[in-house]
């Protein structure tokens, strides 16, 4: 009979306290490669997400840069309007030296006949493509006044199709021309109409929130910026490199906390596996004495029972990692409920390199629990165990 014959023997003896065990291996694992999946692809997708919005900087009135981060991705609601003439005056600057300037205007108004509040994005329809590039759109843009375009929500709440109206501020009736595809973010709970209209019914006549700019040339990005907070008074620029940073801040208190979470989950896995290997070796002290009184060495005590603990935490490993992975989505929604901004695309995805990582972190973890009680079955005496 094997060493590994003679651990999954004994590990079968004891099938309700080695599964708990195994539980526990699990969930650690599946935790620790969800938080590195999550982390990993969190700046990738952040990174890819930025590089398409189709601008260099955003001007935006003097406040909160996070705010910025959140309007220019996802469309969140400020209470701060630009000076009507900041387009103008950009404009003038920037002459012959951009290739998009679109301001933009972002608000929200009671819906009485559906009782609740809508969110209004107002812009110009010729650059949603550079705006939001990922955005895949059923029928069309809206071309006219009385047209919109419909996040996924608002049309799959009300059961509205292409073609059908809707109602803003019960005053006015607009044909439903294109609904944007689900993309499980912000952007689907609003409703994109023309800038001038978003202007008329907000009553902000020439108002904007913000003003996306892409320059011809980038490598005229810092200057650009210098001239504009010089010369226009009441404005903040922020850089996408900036909303970038300035995003990663605010995640990394909860990247560490997350990985806080899993280092006290594999602390109490580790210590519950040298528990139950410990029990395991103190129940089996004459059996082990007889063993080595018939001729097993030292040496191969301290493998069986170092087996024993590997065949746990790789067992448990793998089952996490696949684990993990299967519950991808429900993982993703419980770590998007405390972190304060999280890009596009799915977050929690099979790695080859990221499996193989904590597969190897699995056997180190069983190498380590396992030491102490296989160096304790190693100085049990075959005459005493004999003995009883």
């Amino acid at each position: 009979m094997t060493f590994r014959e003679l651990a999954l023997k004994s590990l079968y003896r004891h099938k309700i306290r080695n599964f708990l065990s195994l539980l526990g291996i699990l969930s650690s694992v599946a935790v620790l490669y969800a938080i590195l999946s999550f982390n990993k692809s969190f700046t990738n997708n952040l990174n890819d997400e930025l590089n398409k919005t189709g601008v260099h900087f955003m001007v935006v009135s003097a406040g909160c840069p996070h705010e910025v981060a959140s309007l220019v991705l996802h469309g969140a609601v400020i209470p701060k309007f630009l000076q009507p003439e900041i387009k103008n005056k950009l404009e003038e600057k920037l002459e012959g030296k951009y290739d998009i300037l679109s301001p933009m205007l972002v608000f929200q108004i009671p819906n009485i006949q559906k009782q609740r509040i809508d969110l209004i994005y107002g812009l110009e329809m010729d650059n949603i493509k550079h705006l939001k590039p990922w955005w895949k759109i059923s029928g069309k843009i809206p071309q006219n006044n009385n047209e919109v375009l419909l996040g996924y929500e608002i049309a799959d709440h009300d059961k509205i199709k292409i073609g059908d109206k809707y109602r803003i501020k019960d005053e006015k009736d607009y044909i439903v021309t294109g609904i944007i595809e689900k993309t499980s973010s912000k952007d689907d709970a609003f409703i994109y109409v023309p800038l001038s209209e978003a202007q008329l019914i907000s009553g902000q006549k020439n108002g904007i929130t913000a003003v996306g700019v892409k320059l011809k040339k980038s490598e005229a990005l810092n200057e650009t910026i210098d001239i504009l907070s010089r010369e226009i008074p009441g404005i903040q620029i922020v850089t996408i490199n900036q909303i970038l940073t300035s995003i990663s801040t605010l995640a990394s208190g909860a990247r560490v906390l997350s990985l806080s979470v899993v280092a006290i989950a594999i602390l109490i896995s580790t210590i519950g596996i040298l528990n139950v290997i410990l029990m395991t070796v103190f129940e089996r002290t004459q059996e082990l004495g007889m063993m080595r009184a018939i001729g097993a060495s030292k040496t191969d005590i301290f493998r069986i029972i170092i087996e024993e603990s590997i065949i746990l935490t790789t067992t448990g490993g793998f089952l996490g990692i696949v684990f993990a992975l299967l519950l991808s989505k429900v993982i993703e929604k419980f770590i998007k409920s405390f972190m304060p901004y999280v890009p596009q695309g799915d977050l929690v995805v099979f790695d080859p390199l990221l499996g193989f990582f904590c597969f190897i972190f699995a056997i180190l973890l069983g190498i380590i629990a396992g030491f102490y009680p296989a160096f304790r079955a190693t100085k049990i005496s075959p005459i005493q165990a004999i003995k009883g």
